[in-house]
């Protein structure tokens, strides 16, 4: 299915007579990943970034983009996107027409007639005292219902805490907001900042759009998304361990000196580098706290 959904994208480029180089230029986003979309191949990022390279695409080419991303969700997952959409649409119609009919039929109105009461003093005295017990059983109920609601609430606050975190993932409007404003960058620091002694300035940079995640110290994350000619600066006291997207064009210095880097274009890597600037190659990505 995303060999079909990807031939569609394609047909739709050629023919509103758009090239890979025109929608490279007007996004920004680096052509070997349009090239990859094209060919049908999602595996080049992680797939947040996917979506919203996607959406992109499909916005210069005069397609909808959120439609577009639902597609690619549906053709991830093995369906035929046509046949799943279409019987959406077909539900929503026939909600709306099950809707018009229901507000479109008149209203019953029912006339009553007032029905005379005949009854004894003696039982209406009975039944009053009946209702009042009834209300006093009610509102020791309602005192007994509140005392549970209470013990709930301070046993899940107080006694039952959860050191789980859950970390929410980016919104693809985001990315894309990140994507059209990326050349906004935060500047870097002045070449004459002062770096205390004891630290490590780590720079790295890219001729080409790769995906960055670096671990500071083993400390919290940092992640981003680095431009063609573009560079960050960090600092860290100890080490300094990263996974780069795209590894083709990155380049790393550490105390303004190069590093020797062996990366591949469209391959992962994952690596880690020392007080002394000996860098180590790793198997598996980087985690805070190792």
């Amino acid at each position: 299915m995303l060999d079909k959904f990807a031939e569609e994208l394609r047909e739709q480029r050629e023919k509103s007579g758009i090239t890979i180089q025109q929608i490279a230029a007007k996004t920004r986003i680096d052509k070997k990943f349009l090239e990859a979309i094209d060919q049908g191949n999602f595996s080049f990022l992680p797939e947040l970034y996917v979506k919203a390279f996607i959406k992109e695409y499909a916005s210069v080419i005069g397609l909808d983009g959120e439609e577009t991303v639902k597609k690619f969700i549906i053709a991830r997952e093995g369906k035929d996107y046509n046949e799943v959409l279409e019987q959406e649409k077909l539900e929503k119609e026939k909600a709306k027409e099950i809707e018009k009919s229901e507000s479109t039929q008149p209203k019953q109105t029912v006339k009553t007639t007032p029905v005379k009461s005949y009854y004894d003093d003696s039982l209406n005295k009975k039944e009053q005292g009946d209702s009042d017990g009834d209300k006093t059983k009610l509102m020791y109920a309602a005192i007994g219902g509140i005392v549970v609601i209470v013990i709930a609430v301070l046993y899940l606050f107080v006694f039952n805490k959860s050191d789980e975190i859950i970390v929410e993932e980016t919104p693809i409007e985001e990315i894309v907001a990140d994507n059209s404003q990326r050349f906004e960058e935060e500047p870097l620091p002045a070449s004459d900042s002062v770096i205390p002694a004891d630290s490590l300035s780590f720079e790295i940079s890219s001729s080409e759009t790769t995906w960055v995640n670096i671990i500071p110290d083993n400390g919290p994350a940092i992640e981003f998304i680095l431009y063609p000619n573009l560079s960050r600066k960090l600092t860290a006291q100890n080490s300094i361990a990263a996974t780069v997207g795209n590894s083709g064009g990155v380049s790393i210095k550490l105390n303004n000196k190069p590093i020797e880097f062996s990366g591949k274009s469209k391959a992962v890597k994952h690596f880690r580098i020392d007080r002394t600037g000996k860098l180590e190659y790793l198997n598996t990505p980087p985690k805070s706290g190792q």
